[in-house]
């Protein structure tokens, strides 16, 4: 099986590094296309339908953003290529979008094609681009979405919604505000990160929680908090300095 394959990148260096790879590691993509303009980019996109897109977040006029925002279909796969960019960075593994950092490495490019590959036989379209946009261009943390892939698939959270996680193994669970669960298939370690910076703490070795949502604490050794879907949590005694800093206290 080929997938048609569009490369939106406006360095010369970068461009000719990526078809490179394609050509030597990737030889069912076929590249029908290249733009180093917002506006040829979308005009391209919008003309050749791809399967895959990849896509430079600094090109030419303006954002890979722009682009997706004035895209009337976005019905493929979507992997970006940036130079390191926290913002940036932090949207996309919120809404669950590969990535390549420049410069680009064979196996990085190897493995994010991977995933586009089994995306794409498996048939399965999910509008993470979507999430993406919104985390992108929504200022305020409470209407952020995270892209939870879980075993069968994706759910996609509101922020405000996540009222703690635990890790299980190589899992993490996610308790809500609804009290339902949602388990996802990456570890704490791979949130802990992207959770802190939005007013989450993790007060365990094992349990991160949302800050908004502690109902009381409890003094103690540690102590302990309820969260407001009443579980008790415990705050182990080498975390309770950053916890309690967190809150000020």
């Amino acid at each position: 099986m080929s997938f048609k394959t569009i490369i939106i990148e406006d360095e010369e260096k970068s461009l000719h590094v990526l078809q490179e790879l394609i050509s030597d590691l990737a030889h069912d993509l076929t590249v029908c296309g290249t733009a180093s303009h917002t506006e040829s980019a979308i005009r391209l996109i919008e003309t050749s339908a791809p399967d895959l897109v990849f896509l430079d977040v600094c090109i030419g006029d303006g954002t890979g953003f722009d682009v997706l925002q004035h895209l009337t279909n976005r019905d493929f796969e979507l992997v970006f290529i940036t130079a390191y960019d926290n913002y940036a960075l932090e949207a996309f593994r919120f809404s669950a979008i590969d990535y390549l950092l420049k410069p680009i490495g064979m196996d990085e490019f190897e493995e994010a094609v991977a995933r586009a590959r089994k995306r794409l036989s498996a048939g399965k379209k999910i509008d993470r681009i979507e999430v993406l946009l919104n985390n992108v261009f929504q200022q305020s943390e409470q209407f952020k979405k995270i892209n939870i892939p879980t075993l069968n698939g994706f759910e996609f959270i509101d922020l405000h919604n996540i009222v703690w996680c635990r890790s299980e193994g190589s899992y993490t669970i996610f308790h809500l505000t609804d009290k339902s669960k949602v388990a996802s298939t990456r570890n704490l370690g791979y949130y802990e990160e992207l959770l802190t910076r939005n007013n989450f703490c993790r007060i365990h070795h094992s349990v991160v929680i949302n800050l908004q949502l502690i109902k009381s604490y409890i003094k103690g050794k540690g102590g302990y908090v309820i969260m407001t879907d009443g579980t008790e949590l415990e705050i182990s005694q080498r975390r309770k300095s950053e916890f309690l800093g967190r809150l000020s206290l």
